[in-house]
């Protein structure tokens, strides 16, 4: 899978992942020159590792992330990086901009865990995204200058082997390098 999403026009991200965990197909289309093998994905400025999904899980290009990829039933986990300069945002901004697109909001989760020895911010949540009622689980890391979000969009009530998949894509999670 090779494509660099700053060539791609950016949409609301929230709306997007949703759309992909509701219609549940999208095309895998390339942007230029990022790629993504055995777990690690690397572009322009930085390069960090993701846990692998099974087969069934498809990639899906979704504008404005690195990652995306969909299984039926299943839904949508995606993993972004952005580096610019975030050091004085907190996390919870990062988060709320995330969701920006969500209204009737209901909080699960929201706590701070370790992720790649670092503070990042967890958040589990019902939300609806133009009417419809989605399940969203969020990381949010901030680290070495960059921004990285791994997100599952899903029915508000997924098979356990759906959750199960995200926390196995986010364990592995780890950021091997950000050139600034």
């Amino acid at each position: 899978m090779n494509h660099d999403p700053s060539d791609c026009k950016p949409a609301g991200r929230v709306r997007l992942l949703a759309a992909a965990t509701l219609i549940g197909v999208l095309h895998l289309t390339g942007c230029a020159t990022a790629t993504f093998q055995h777990g690690v994905y690397t572009k322009n400025q930085t390069t960090y590792r993701v846990g692998l999904l099974g087969p069934d899980w498809q990639p899906v290009h979704v504008s404005d992330n690195d990652l995306a990829f969909h299984r039926t039933h299943m839904g949508t986990i995606s993993a972004n990086a952005t580096c610019s300069d975030y050091e004085d945002v907190p996390t919870t901004a990062l988060l709320n901009h995330l969701l920006f697109e969500t209204t009737e909001r209901r909080s699960l989760v929201e706590e701070v865990v370790t992720l790649d020895g670092r503070g990042a911010r967890h958040v589990v949540m019902q939300a609806e995204l133009d009417g419809v009622p989605l399940e969203f689980e969020v990381f949010v890391l901030k680290k070495d200058g960059c921004v990285f979000d791994l997100t599952h969009i899903r029915s508000p009530q997924p098979p356990p082997a759906a959750r199960a998949s995200f926390l196995a894509f986010v364990q592995q999670f780890a950021v091997l390098r950000v050139q600034r």
